[in-house]
C-alpha cells in the first residue's frame, strides 16, 4: 500500500501540472478579453488594468451573436439527434441479427471512424441534392459523419443486454419498433447521453465542413463566425484582441456547459460500452 502511494503522488503531480499547462491558454483568452485593446495586444498572463467588460456586448452585437448561436444550435441539435437516434436503431439490428451482411455492414461502418472524409466528394454530393448553402444540409451531413462512432458506442452496450429482454417482447406481442423504443432505448440512457455530448460538441466545433458548404454568411455558425470576426475586429496596422477574447469565449461557453453537466454520463457511456462490447 505505501509502495502505491509513492507511485501515485509523483504521477498526480505530473497530471496537476500538465492540466494547468492545457488551462494556459483558456486563461489567457479569459483576461485577454476584459482587457482594453492595447493591453490585450501583448497576450500577457498579468490582470487588466481596468476590466473592460465592455468587450462581450460589443462583440456580441458586432459579430451577430445571436444569429450564429441560433445557426450553429439548429445544426448540432438536429444533427445530434439524427447521429444518435440512427446509430443506436442500426446498432440494434446489426448485433441481434447476426449475418454475413451484418458482419460486412459493421465493419463499413467501422471504417467510417479511421477513414477521413473527401471535401471534394461530398461537395459533389451535396450539389448533386442541392443541400449546399443550407442548414438542412449540414444538419445531414454533421448527423452522417457522426453515425459511426455512435454505433460502436451503441453495438458495444447492446451486445451485453440480454436477449430475454427481446423474447418478453416479443411473447407481449410487440413488433420490432415497440421493442426497440419501449424496452431497449430506455437502457440505452449512459451511452446516448455520451453519444449526445459528444457529436454535439464534434457538431458546434466543426469549421471545415461549414466553410466548404455555406457560403451565405447568414447562414454561419458561431465557429465560421469566429473566423469571419477577425476582418471585421482588425485594421491594417492591429487588431482588437480584446473584442476577438470576448467573441472566442462566447464561442466556446455553451459547449463546455454541455461537457461539464455531461462528462459523467461521456465517462459513463464509454467505459460500459467497452466493457460489455
Amino acid at each position: 500500500m505505501a509502495e502505491q502511494k509513492k507511485i501515485s503522488i509523483p504521477l498526480q503531480i505530473f497530471v496537476w501540472a500538465f492540466s494547468l499547462v492545457i488551462l494556459v491558454p483558456l486563461v489567457l483568452v479569459l483576461l485577454n478579453s476584459v482587457k482594453p485593446s492595447a493591453e490585450a495586444a501583448f497576450f500577457s498572463l498579468s490582470l487588466p488594468s481596468e476590466f473592460r467588460w465592455s468587450n462581450y456586448p460589443n462583440a456580441f452585437n458586432a459579430g451577430n451573436m445571436l444569429r450564429s448561436y441560433s445557426n450553429s444550435l439548429i445544426m448540432s441539435g438536429f444533427s445530434t439527434l439524427l447521429s444518435n437516434i440512427t446509430a443506436a436503431m442500426a446498432s440494434f439490428i446489426l448485433v441481434r441479427s447476426i449475418n454475413r451482411v451484418n458482419r460486412l455492414l459493421y465493419a463499413f461502418f467501422f471504417f467510417g471512424v479511421v477513414a477521413t472524409s473527401n471535401m471534394v466528394t461530398t461537395m459533389f454530393v451535396m450539389s448533386w441534392f442541392n443541400l449546399t448553402n443550407s442548414l438542412l444540409g449540414m444538419i445531414l451531413l454533421n448527423g452522417a459523419q457522426g453515425i459511426s462512432f455512435s454505433m460502436l458506442l451503441y453495438a458495444g452496450f447492446i451486445r451485453g443486454l440480454p436477449r430475454e429482454l427481446d423474447e418478453s417482447a416479443a411473447i407481449d406481442g410487440a413488433t420490432g419498433w415497440k421493442a426497440f423504443f419501449l424496452i431497449t432505448f430506455p437502457l440505452l440512457k449512459p451511452v446516448f447521453m455520451t453519444g449526445v455530448v459528444l457529436n454535439f460538441m464534434g457538431a458546434w466545433n466543426d469549421f471545415q465542413t461549414q466553410l466548404f458548404i455555406l457560403t451565405d454568411t447568414r447562414k454561419w455558425g458561431v465557429m465560421l463566425s469566429m473566423f469571419g470576426i477577425y476582418g471585421q475586429f482588425s485594421s491594417p496596422w492591429s487588431m482588437d484582441w480584446g473584442l476577438i477574447s470576448a467573441y472566442i469565449v462566447m464561442c466556446i461557453v455553451p459547449v463546455l456547459i454541455i461537457y461539464i453537466v455531461g462528462q459523467r454520463y461521456v465517462i459513463a457511456g464509454m467505459t460500459l460500452g467497452a466493457v460489455k462490447g
